[in-house]
């Protein structure tokens, strides 16, 4: 969908966006989530990407909300293409970002090569509505040196909340990977660990992850790898009989039927009153 289509749907009926919300200037680099020296390219790049995640269409559940971001986003979009619009703005932004600096973010940002502060710059941002330029941190650290990591330069309770959030920020990104490294590192932390402030948390993210998403994009087999360690890390009997299901699901496609039989049976020994599972059963000639 093109700019134009964006705008239409969004601003039928809908009271123009003011640069300026109760006496104070909206942040539209921080909008788009670009810095102030970024180019039309990547102001666009980034417009299409929050477009897509701001969307109504995407968010049918909170259409209001949603309509709301879009005309933020495009009165954002319209003033930094516009050279001459963007040079107004930015003097109008200028003595606003004076009188909100952050002296603790600029001087972690002003240490760029000091792994420790970046980490803790990272944790900053995060805790501080700022999840998107975290990430980019880890990652420009990660490019310079491949073992740099969070750990490594935060005491415990921080790291934790450090790779909590940063799987959170991946998840909200779709990198399902990076999520589930980081949402993995605090699960193994807190597992023989006291103190649970993520555990439970962490574990439904986990199987979502894996379950909803990895798994249905994985060969049969590389599936049931996938359900059993979900199941490893100990589930609810209800969960179980569901991890089984899926695992009775995946042999029957790899042509596995005996293993298939085993593993549904064991999903109604564990859920009788499964749901769900009709069409395997039809499938595995199985009467429930």
């Amino acid at each position: 969908m093109d700019i134009a289509s964006h705008r239409a749907i969004v601003c039928r009926g809908c009271s123009e966006v003011f640069e300026e919300t109760q006496g104070e200037v909206i942040n539209f680099y921080e909008v788009l989530e670009v810095h102030h020296e970024a180019t039309a390219d990547e102001i666009k790049r980034s417009f299409r990407r929050l477009a897509k995640k701001y969307h109504p269409d995407h968010n049918s559940e909170r259409t209001k909300w949603a309509e709301a971001k879009m005309r933020v986003l495009l009165k954002a979009y319209d003033i930094l293409m516009n050279d001459q619009q963007r040079q107004e703005y930015d003097k109008r932004l200028r003595p606003y970002l004076k009188s909100s600096r952050d002296p603790y973010r600029e001087n972690l940002a002003k240490r760029a090569e000091d792994p420790a502060a970046q980490a803790r710059l990272i944790l900053y941002n995060l805790l501080n509505d700022q999840p998107h330029e975290a990430v980019d941190i880890y990652e420009r650290m990660r490019d310079k040196d491949k073992a740099f990591e969070v750990w490594q330069h935060l005491d415990h309770k921080d790291y934790l909340d450090c790779e909590f959030l940063l799987g959170e920020e991946y998840e909200r990104q779709g990198n399902w990977k990076n999520a589930l490294r980081f949402y993995e590192n605090v699960y193994h932390e807190e597992r023989n660990s006291p103190l649970r402030f993520f555990l439970e948390e962490v574990k439904d993210r986990i199987r979502d992850i894996y379950c909803k998403k990895v798994a249905r994009r994985c060969k049969p087999l590389e599936a049931v790898k996938i359900y059993e360690k979900v199941m490893a890390m100990g589930v609810s009997k209800k969960t179980e009989a569901y991890l089984h299901k899926k695992i009775a699901e995946s042999y029957f496609k790899a042509q596995q039927e005996k293993k298939a039989r085993g593993h549904l049976k064991k999903a109604f020994e564990l859920e009788p009153k499964l749901k769900g599972a009709q069409k395997i059963c039809e499938k595995l000639a199985v009467n429930n």
